[in-house]
């Protein structure tokens, strides 16, 4: 990934006819699309070579196995191309300015990303998907986030601030909820991998995954709606979870 990500961006700013400034003006520039495209080609390509190679599979055995792992990524296909539309509709309808009009005089910027986590972890939660939760708000909360920082007369640096809590809310809140989501493909290849019954493993990972989602909102998310550091939500978030683990983990015996 990385050396297509190189090569590609420094063949865009050939064709351009620009210089190289540095590595960040590389990959500003390159090809994400492709780089992926390769890398996932080539690392199914080595897989391959080194089962046969080493006669854990077979030819046929192996390119079974491909097609079944291919076949699985149908649904995610699926779900991600109709969450990709309704981004589309809604940046198209200018869903972002409509709810940026009505929310202005209701909601204070600052607890936008507290509830954008919400908000993209019930999504997430209730579609089992991370990607669609993210394609679905991505379009509509940072935008939101923006304008109304703006339009309430906040400082640039504390609408930045606003604006990057918001991206990180809605990235961890659909994290969270995918991980919890029972319909989730990642926590039904858990559950299969692990020999678990699926329902016991939803219900004994849910308190871990609420817990540390609870130490987050109150140390993280909440805190930087109103311009505190991320290194301090960071250390806060840090420390309390060790706290937490130490008052009420439980020890297990060993052996």
């Amino acid at each position: 990934s990385i050396v297509g990500l190189y090569t590609t961006g420094v063949e865009a700013i050939a064709q351009k006819g620009e210089s190289i400034k540095d590595f960040q003006h590389i990959i500003s520039n390159a090809s994400t699309f492709q780089s992926l495209f390769w890398a996932s080609l080539t690392g199914c390509s080595v897989a391959i070579i080194m089962s046969i190679a080493q006669r854990i599979l077979t030819i046929s055995e192996a390119m079974n196995a491909w097609f079944l792992g291919a076949r699985s990524m149908l649904l995610a296909m699926i779900i991600l191309t109709l969450a990709w539309s309704i981004g589309a509709v809604t940046k198209e309808m200018g869903t972002a300015a409509y709810l940026t009009r009505i929310l202005s005089d209701v909601i204070a910027p600052n607890w936008i990303p507290t509830l954008t986590f919400v908000l993209a972890a019930i999504t997430s939660f209730s579609t089992g998907s991370s990607w669609g939760t993210m394609a679905i708000l991505i379009p509509l909360v940072l935008p939101l986030s923006w304008t109304l920082s703006f339009d309430v007369g906040l400082q640039p640096g504390m609408t930045e601030t606003i604006f990057f809590a918001t991206t990180a809310s809605v990235l961890g809140g659909a994290i969270f909820g995918d991980h919890c989501s029972p319909i989730s493909d990642t926590t039904v290849m858990s559950s299969m991998a692990s020999s678990c019954n699926h329902i016991d493993h939803v219900r004994t990972q849910l308190p871990y995954a609420i817990t540390i989602a609870l130490i987050c909102i109150l140390g993280g998310t909440i805190p930087a709606g109103f311009g505190i550091s991320p290194f301090v939500s960071l250390g806060i978030c840090s420390a309390v979870s060790v706290l937490f683990l130490y008052l009420v983990g439980k020890k297990t015996a060993c052996g």
